[in-house]
């Protein structure tokens, strides 16, 4: 069975345009585009408008019942001839359940679209049929089961994908980059960022850099990137007054050790070799560094991974979650812990 790796513009656009394969194992590891995919097949497959809770009943592998799966695929919805059946975590399938499959792929019904969704790379072959006994029937089946693998998002179709759920909100490069950088790169934790800030700008339907800080509570004079410079060039006193500038800000604490978690497990993985195999754009994706302003920290991370060992690290890590703690959930003064960390990480 020939497969496929494309990109999610690319099969979002063909599934709209009803582009549907009849029955397709889709590999794709994030939630929020695989949805979304889903939503642009029943578009393509089903129709626009049409009842999903009618014809698109979802189904986990884990506690399939192949009777209730069977009797979905004999036909259409009630209000629809075509139907949109779903299964998910196929690699759960047993072998009674593949056996089930191969017969009815075998010679589906040309009205039901089967989508098997994976979040591994896996071989539909020995993922969802199964060839004992019957070589004949799973050789009908191959040939009936398409499959893509959906890269994970570019720079650009991160920004446009943004851009899209903004609607007529006009948002900047910059301000999605930063958006982004928030957001752990998390389509799932951007979501409800998105929704908080259309809410916040509702009246100027625009959105800068300054609207993400205060809605998410720093200050407009904070700089991440110089904060982080500070800390990584041992300079205790600009480190610690850009933290005296945003200390009124509720909870900056617990975000400036985010950051910094953020800033040494970027240097951690920058000693994996498979991460120093990695460049440009795929390279500061896997670091989670997100525009210019963050790409440029890049070269002070790979001076500082070749300085820290293993113990520095690790003295690091211990250093941020004790600090993360304490700050959640201790009473002491929070500029004495802050005053601690800083001054712990700037000498190891």
């Amino acid at each position: 069975m020939p497969g496929k790796t494309s990109t999610f513009t690319t099969v979002r656009k063909s599934f709209a345009e009803g582009r549907v394969p009849q029955n397709l194992f889709l590999i794709c590891n994030d939630r929020v585009i695989s949805d979304e995919l889903l939503d642009s097949a029943f578009t393509g497959f089903v129709g626009r408008g049409e009842s999903k809770s009618d014809s698109m009943p979802v189904f986990s592998a884990d506690d399939l019942k192949i009777d209730s799966l069977m009797n979905e695929c004999m036909g259409g919805g009630l209000f629809s001839s075509r139907k949109l059946v779903i299964i998910r975590n196929p690699k759960k399938l047993t072998k009674p359940k593949r056996l089930a499959l191969t017969q009815y792929l075998s010679d589906p019904n040309p009205d039901v679209c089967m989508i098997f969704i994976s979040d591994d790379d896996e071989q539909p072959e020995k993922t969802v049929l199964e060839s004992k006994d019957n070589e004949e029937k799973f050789s009908k089946a191959s040939r009936n089961l398409s499959s893509i693998a959906v890269e994970p998002l570019s720079e650009e179709e991160m920004i446009s994908w943004i851009r899209e759920r903004f609607g007529e909100f006009e948002i900047p490069d910059e301000s999605v980059l930063h958006l982004l950088s928030l957001s752990n790169s998390s389509l799932a934790e951007i979501l409800p960022e998105i929704e908080k800030l259309k809410t916040f700008c509702h009246f100027r339907k625009s959105v800068s850099v300054e609207d993400i800080n205060l809605c998410n509570g720093i200050s407009k004079d904070f700089s991440e990137a110089d904060f982080l410079k500070a800390v990584f060039t041992r300079d205790v006193a600009s480190a610690f007054g850009i933290y005296s500038k945003i200390s009124l800000k509720k909870e900056i604490e617990v975000y400036l050790v985010f950051l910094l978690s953020q800033a040494f497990c970027a240097i951690k993985k920058l000693a994996d070799p498979a991460t120093g195999k990695l460049q440009g754009f795929q390279l500061q994706r896997e670091l989670k560094l997100w525009g210019p302003v963050q790409g440029a920290l890049l070269p002070m991370y790979v001076k500082a991974s070749s300085r820290l060992d293993q113990k520095g690290l690790g003295r690091a890590f211990d250093l941020l979650y004790t600090a993360d703690k304490k700050f959640k959930s201790s009473s002491a003064e929070k500029s004495v812990i802050m005053s601690n960390l800083i001054h712990g990480l700037c000498t190891i």
